[in-house]
């Protein structure tokens, strides 16, 4: 059976767009971790799958590859996910970034020769990540509980339902199979090319190292990622009640009080007519 083409998805789910909320960018549930207790067993698991099978291709992939390659890659993977940023953007309502991330997407396709190059950063198109989590949280779906993920990682219930579609259920897939009708060994090339990238970047941003040095890296985790997860929620500006990094408002000037009036001067009685 033939899946449907993703712009016919987007036309059939915009007009939930125009009904979205606020949204919900609560994580206190997911911060408390009820299930803590599996999640460090699905953790440890993934942290030997990672030490046994993933990282040793990731680090015979950076020793081969040159990282002017690297980052072509990691740029051409970048481009290949914006109708995804483009798509969730929509259903969010959130119009104008949708053009923005549709002009940054033409841009790195053309000038950056297929994405390879990211030149649309320098030109004032910087990435505007959304994914189908972020997009139930518009609709006001809660998070729930924090959970990780076998093999994915760090998330939480919302997000992590949503996971298999950010992943596999993507707009650029849905127009290269029309296109190129790719079979099933270039399909999974890609996505086994994307985890390779994905485990790349963690290496290169320093998360290696950094969970490495601490001593619960499990609760490092969770904290860095749901703090992150907060500010993708309110698209990178937190307010103040939820920045712990924010100034405290000044207190207003209490006013003055008013100047008391003058009193009057007495006039002088009238002479007396004689």
């Amino acid at each position: 059976m033939r899946r449907p083409p993703a712009l016919l998805l987007v036309a059939l789910l915009l007009p939930l767009a125009a009904c979205t909320t606020t949204g919900s960018t609560d994580l206190s549930r997911a911060e408390a971790d009820p299930w803590e207790r599996s999640n460090r067993r699905v953790w440890a698991f993934n942290k030997g799958l990672d030490r046994w099978v993933v990282k040793p291709v990731a680090s015979g992939y950076r020793a081969v590859v040159p990282k002017p390659a690297r980052t072509a890659v990691s740029n051409a993977y970048g481009n290949y996910g914006e109708p995804a940023n483009f798509v969730n953007a929509v259903l969010q309502g959130k119009f104008a970034q949708a053009f923005r991330t549709l002009d940054r997407f033409l841009l790195n396709s053309t000038l950056g020769v297929a994405g390879v190059a990211d030149v649309a950063t320098g030109l004032g198109r910087p990435k505007e990540p959304e994914d189908f989590g972020q997009t139930l949280a518009r609709w006001g779906v809660k998070a729930g509980p924090y959970m990780v993920l076998p093999l994915f990682g760090p998330s939480t219930l919302r997000d992590g339902i949503m996971t298999p579609v950010d992943f596999f259920i993507d707009p650029a897939d849905f127009i290269r199979n029309a296109w190129l009708s790719p079979g099933w060994d270039v399909r999974i090339a890609v996505a086994g090319g994307r985890i390779l990238n994905a485990r790349n970047n963690l290496i290169e941003t320093g998360a290696d190292a950094l969970l490495a040095d601490s001593l619960d890296d499990y609760a490092l985790a969770r904290s860095a990622f749901l703090q992150r997860r907060r500010l993708q929620l309110f698209d990178g500006q937190l307010p103040a009640e939820e920045d712990p990094f924010a100034e405290p408002a000044e207190p207003e000037p209490a006013a003055e009080p008013p100047a008391p009036a003058s009193p009057t001067p007495a006039l002088p009685a009238a002479a007396p007519t004689p």
